[in-house]
Parts: structure tokens; sequence; C-alpha cells
């Protein structure tokens, strides 16, 4: 266990050895970092922000979209003692009116006084300084100046070290509020738990607005004094073969990934590709941040056998924003270890029943680990009453890495933690002092008074022929003729009429999960709206499908009106102060 440091003490420690980061360049080659120089441009770019009048404990937001200048932004409002708010940027200038809306709420939940950004993007935020109910300064990264800081800020470790907001998955974003102390604690027990550290070499292509890519791979890698390659997501997304060329080239031991990354991988990486890899080193392929498909794994496994990976490498983990990252791991290098129950029972009563593989009511549900040392994990009705084992109930959590409390209203913070647990929301049960994570509370279905959750219909959908698998969601839409609706949205492959292909999605899920399907959407790619992160959003989902306009063409006529508005909102902010 690493001695518990903030995170400038960790940066300035690191830069005392030879690790650092490699960053994967889009034109084609390499090029590293020690951790040396990384401080050296995070006093650079703190002392660039003090110059601008921003003080100790003062908020920056950082939409920065490259990962070197993310970090140099990241890391210089941590050692100049500002706190940094991670954003991600504009992804699409069709949907620019909503990205500058939910970046206005950032701003105002995090009491920025500064966002700190790159000249082009700059010039889309005026409507966002120009609403701000407090003085905001744009500040464009590449016209930083001043003289650097000589040191970084002396901090303690229950000092405030930064503020995620969380995806918005399931509800509208919280600014999860986190300090050194959390931030050492998460980074210490999950390089514990996997034996990692200087002689490991991390991989990741995980965006750093995203607590999985920042804290898990880059301030993870900081502490535990290793190098790591990080690449861009647009990269990986355009050729997921460059993920695993990388860990390929590099020696990889240690990288994470959602789950749709490793069936993205299977189906958009050639077998030419798959010759040239050398994969035998990955001792640690971590899987979180979205529910995790056991067949998907295994599926990867197959495919990448032939490169040298291992299947015993599979990590399936479990985490949340709120409690800093990790929640809890399966032991390293033992692979997949999966639960086999009756669907009914788990379904219907909330219980875990095992059964044999072979019974025709077999569901498979994946063991996410146990909890770190110093932590627990413990099962609860709605009441709060811990629940025996094999029983489905709200997953509650308790340790030093929960979360200090929500940016915003006190009653936010109370009613998430509760008499010292974090109360996730999510559901989930204990077996043998594992977790097996089900699904989250709001999505529950209940018809004719039994429960079900939906990813055991998006699932089910999902191995339907013609059916994108990941791209489906299922959610109630309100009682009809006594009972609840049941609506399934899937994207398809193309090739398959909508109309046979939603005929097999309603036989399907009548056979497998026993439920009758009311409506089903059969929707072209793309539709689905997701997080930054690339969460489904199910709650989206169905409001855009209450409003009748999920499959309306998306509009770009509006582009024009919010750059207008924010060239003037930026000018005004300029000139009147505001």
């Amino acid at each position: 266990m690493i001695r518990r440091r903030t995170l400038p003490e960790a940066l300035e420690l690191a830069a005392c050895g030879k690790a650092g980061f490699m960053f994967r360049e889009a034109q084609g080659g390499d090029r590293f970092r020690s951790y040396r120089a990384v401080l050296g441009e995070a006093l650079r770019v703190a002392g660039g922000l003090r110059e601008r009048g921003l003080g100790l404990g003062a908020r920056v937001v950082i939409v920065v979209p490259e990962p070197e200048e993310f970090l140099s932004s990241f890391l210089g409002a941590s050692v100049g003692g500002l706190i940094p708010v991670p954003a991600y940027p504009p992804l699409d200038r069709a949907d620019l009116g909503a990205y500058l809306e939910h970046l206005g709420r950032v701003v105002e939940a995090a009491r920025a006084s500064a966002i700190l950004t790159t000249a082009p993007i700059r010039r889309l935020l005026g409507a966002v300084a120009g609403r701000a109910q407090r003085p905001l300064a744009a500040i464009d990264f590449g016209g930083l100046d001043g003289p650097p800081l000589r040191d970084p800020a002396r901090l303690r470790l229950e000092d405030l070290a930064f503020i995620q907001f969380t995806s918005g998955s399931t509800s509208r974003p919280k600014g999860v509020v986190l300090t050194h102390e959390n931030l050492a604690a998460n980074v210490g027990a999950m390089g514990a738990s996997l034996g990692a550290g200087r002689d490991d070499v991390g991989v990741s292509w995980l965006p750093l607005f995203h607590d999985m890519g920042l804290i898990g791979m880059a301030l993870g890698s900081i502490y535990l004094e290793m190098t790591t390659t990080i690449l861009s997501p647009r990269r990986f997304l355009q050729r997921p073969a460059e993920w695993l060329r990388a860990i390929s080239d590099h020696g990889g031991t240690i990288s994470f990934a959602p789950n749709f990354a490793y069936g993205f991988c299977v189906r958009r990486v050639r077998d030419i590709e798959i010759a040239a890899l050398n994969l035998s080193r990955w001792r640690i392929a971590g899987c979180g941040a979205e529910p995790i498909q056991e067949a998907t794994l295994l599926d990867f496994a197959r495919r990448f056998a032939p490169a040298g990976f291992r299947k015993e490498a599979l990590l399936p983990c479990y985490g949340m924003a709120e409690h800093t990252l990790a929640v809890s791991f399966p032991a390293a290098g033992r692979g997949l270890n999966a639960d086999t129950v009756l669907a009914s029972e788990l379904r219907a009563e909330g219980r875990a029943v095992p059964c044999a593989p072979e019974d025709p009511g077999a569901a498979r549900v994946v063991s996410c680990g146990r909890p770190f040392p110093g932590h627990a994990i413990q099962i609860v009705d709605e009441g709060g009453a811990p629940l025996p084992e094999r029983t489905v109930g709200e997953i509650s959590l308790s340790g030093p890495s929960v979360m200090w409390g929500y940016e915003g209203p006190a009653e936010l913070s109370a009613d998430a933690l509760r008499g010292g647990w974090l109360r996730t929301g999510d559901l989930g049960y204990l077996s043998h002092g594992e977790l097996f994570v089900c699904g989250r509370q709001k999505d529950v279905i209940v018809v004719n008074g039994k429960k079900y959750h939906p990813q055991d219909i998006e699932w089910t959908v999902g191995e339907v022929p013609g059916v994108r698998r990941g791209n489906v969601v299922a959610f109630g839409a309100g009682a009809f003729a006594g009972r609840e609706r049941v609506v399934v949205v899937a994207e398809s492959k193309g090739g398959a009429a909508p109309d046979e292909l939603g005929r097999r999605v309603r036989r399907r899920v009548d056979e497998v999960v026993g439920l009758r399907v009311d409506e089903v959407v059969i929707a072209p790619p793309g539709t689905l709206p997701k997080t930054s992160s690339g969460k489904l959003q199910r709650a989206r989902a169905r409001a855009r499908w209450e409003e009748g306009t999920l499959l309306a063409p998306r509009r770009r006529s509006g582009l024009l009106r919010h750059l207008v508005a924010s060239q003037l909102g930026y000018w005004r902010a300029q000139l009147f102060g505001r």
C-alpha cells in the first residue's frame, strides 16, 4: 500500500524517477514526457493561472480535448492550489445548444471562477460566460504566460482535490466533491489489489474527463510511478486496433475499458492486424463503467488468444464517481467468475438461486469481486436494513474512498450519505463476500407485481440477429390497461426489415424473459442518447420517445444561432465583467 499523499506531492515524488507519460500522436509515433517534465509544465500552467488573478481554492473548469494539454491543465490547476473541474469538450456541433446548457449547469454548480480551454472552443463558450451568475474568465490554454510557480502548493489530505461530475446516465449530472484523501485512498487500494507498481506499463485511450481514464489510468500512474501510454478516444473509435497495437508495442501490462470496447475490437479488428500483435504481457484487462456481459469478454478472449491474450487477465470490476472510482476488484489473474442462477427467481423474487448451467431458465451474473481493505459493501432493503446473502437489494458502501459529498444543496448529500454509508442506487447481491451487480433501482420495470431489470431485457435483445449488441434500451412507460407498458428501442445493423426484426425481438423477450413487450422501436445506428463516457441514457431515451422526437432527424439549423449567441455573450462578458 502506497503512503497517502496529495496529488502535488505524488507528482513531485514521481518526478524524481524515470517514468512518465507516452503520448501516441495522431500522425504516428510516440512522444515521451517524463514526470519531471510533466511537473515543470504543470508549474508553468499554475503560474499562468495565478497571473490571471486566480487564487488558492478557485474552481477551474477544464475543457481541453487533447490528452497532453488536458493533463497539463488539470495538474497545473492542482499544483497551483486551485480546484480542477473536468468537463467534456463539445463533441458534435449539431448538439451545441444542449452542450452549452450542460456546461453552464456545470459552471454554476461548481461555482467556477474560470474555464480553461483552447482558442477554438473558447470562441464557442461566450454564451456560457455571458449567462454566468458570477464573474467567469474564459482562458485560452495556449495563451497562458507569466512566471512558473517555483514549488507546488502545500496542501493537506483533507483539502478538496477536484470536483468530478457524474455522467448523467440516470439523472442530471451532480458534482462529486473529492478530497486528496479520497483520491490517495482509492488509488492506493487499487494498486495494492492489482499488485501494480513501477514495473507495470499502462495503456489507455479512455477520456480524461471521465473518472476511469483520469483517476484509474492517468493519476493512478503518477501515484504508482509507472509509465503509461495515452492515446485519444477518437483514435480508438476510428481504429480500435490502435489500442491493442499500443499495448503490443510497449509491452502493456494494465489497461481498462468499458464492456462495449471489447466487443468493438472483436467486430472491427481484422485477422491481419491480430497476427501482428503480441498481447502476452497484458496481465490486467479491466472492464467496468457499464454493465458487464460475460459473452462479450469471452468472445474477446477467444478472438485475441492467437495474439497471446490470456482469459485469466480479464478483470471485471464495479465502481462509481461517488466512491472516487473503484469499489471492488476480483483477485488479479483469476479471470471471469460468473454466478449461474434462476432468472425467474432473480427477476420476480429478488433471490439469486443457484442452478445448473444447462437449465433452460439459467442466467449468468458476473462477479465484480470483493471490497478493498478498509472498505465495506452491504446490501440493504428500502429502509436501509442489511439483507442476507443472495438477496437482491441496494448496494451500500463505506470507507475512505467515499466522497466528501455533492457540490450544492445539503439535501443532495444527505440523501446519498446516510449513517456513514453511501446509498448507490444500484442493485446487487453478495455471495461468499463477492459482489454481483444487477442494475439500477430507478430503472426497474414492474409488470403485474413482478420486477424486471432492463439490463436482462437489453442483453436478451442484443443477441437477436440484426440488432446492434450494446445499443438497446428497455424501459417502462406508464400504466395502460392496468399494467406498465414495456418499450424496447433497438438499433439495427441494417439489412433486416424493421417489422420482421421487431417480431424477432418480441418473440425472443417472451421466450427468454417471459415478458410481453408492448412496443418495439427499430432505430438506425446512432439514435440512442449516450453520456460523454458512452453509457446509454435510458431516462433521456424514454423522454425522447414520449416526446415523439427519438427518431427525428438531428437538426443543424440552430448552429449559426448558437455561434452568434456565443460570441455576443463572450464580448458582453469581456466588456461588462459578466
